[in-house]
Order: C-alpha cells, then structure tokens, then sequence
C-alpha cells in the first residue's frame, strides 16, 4: 500500500520533532524540589529529586547552598549516604547514584515567615565532571530548584 504525499509530508513531520523532543531531553532535566511549595513559618521536609548524573558518569556527592532566611536546617539520613550541615552548606556524600538513576535527598527547616522563592544552590560531583546548578538566568540550563514560601515557584524554561 502506497500513502500520499500529504500523508507521507506528515509521517516525517511527526518523526522530526519526535527527534527533536529526544534529543532537548537531557537538556530538561533538574533537580526537582518535592513539594515546590511550603508555608511560610513552617516546618518542613523537601526532597530534592536528583534526575541523572553528569553524562555517563554517577554522581559521588551533593551540596546544598542554604537559602537566605531558612532556619533550622537538617539533611534526612540516606541509605548508604553521610550527610553532614557543613557552615552554610548542607552536604551528602560518601555516596555512589549510578548516572542514569533518580533518587531523592531530603532536607528539613524550618521557611521564613514572609513569602518568598527560596534558590537552593547545587553543585552535583560525579566521578568524572561536575554540574552547578546555579544559573538563575531566564533560560538556563543547569537552574537551581527553586522552592515558593507562600506562593508558587516561577515555571521553568
């Protein structure tokens, strides 16, 4: 059976952008707070959902630069982990997430009473490389998770 040209024009339109959709992929991917949102003066648990390593290689360690106004902090223990607040860091290691694995790391505190976007700063060491997950430009590729105190963190992207 032959199929149209119009046929055939949208086949191969559909088979581009799903290339295009596969290929932007590892691009979108972060480290995802859960929940992005927490009340103001509360206390609360956020686990960091962690999406991949850097390229082909697992990640060894993880440092969380503590958001202005957050009080309280504690890193929640992690199997086969060493968690440690370290100044103004809190910092899991010791570790090894294979590169094409998602596991979470949770932290407690306590958010400020005042509504506000919390930036938790990243730096993700892996075997071979390292990702900072600092970019806080419109856009960026590697952005830091972002949690709203009182309202919703902005989209992504």
């Amino acid at each position: 059976m032959t199929r149209s040209w119009p046929t055939r024009v949208v086949f191969g339109v559909t088979l581009a952008l799903g290339a295009v959709v596969l290929a932007a992929a590892p691009a979108s991917a972060h480290i995802e707070p859960d929940p992005s949102r927490v009340e103001p003066g509360a206390a609360a648990t956020v686990a960091f959902n962690v999406e991949h390593g850097c390229d082909t290689s697992p990640t060894t360690s993880l440092t969380f630069k503590i958001p202005k106004g957050v009080k309280d902090v504690a890193p929640e223990a992690k199997d086969e982990w060493s968690s440690k607040l370290k100044g103004k860091t809190v910092v899991f290691e010791d570790g090894l997430l294979a590169a094409n694995t998602e596991d979470q790391f949770a932290i407690s505190f306590k958010a400020p009473n005042k509504k506000t976007i919390l930036v938790w700063k990243v730096v993700q060491r892996c075997q071979e490389g390292t990702i900072r997950w600092i970019d806080t430009s419109a856009g960026a590729e590697e952005p830091p998770p972002r949690v709203g105190v009182g309202k919703n963190p902005p989209a992504e992207g």
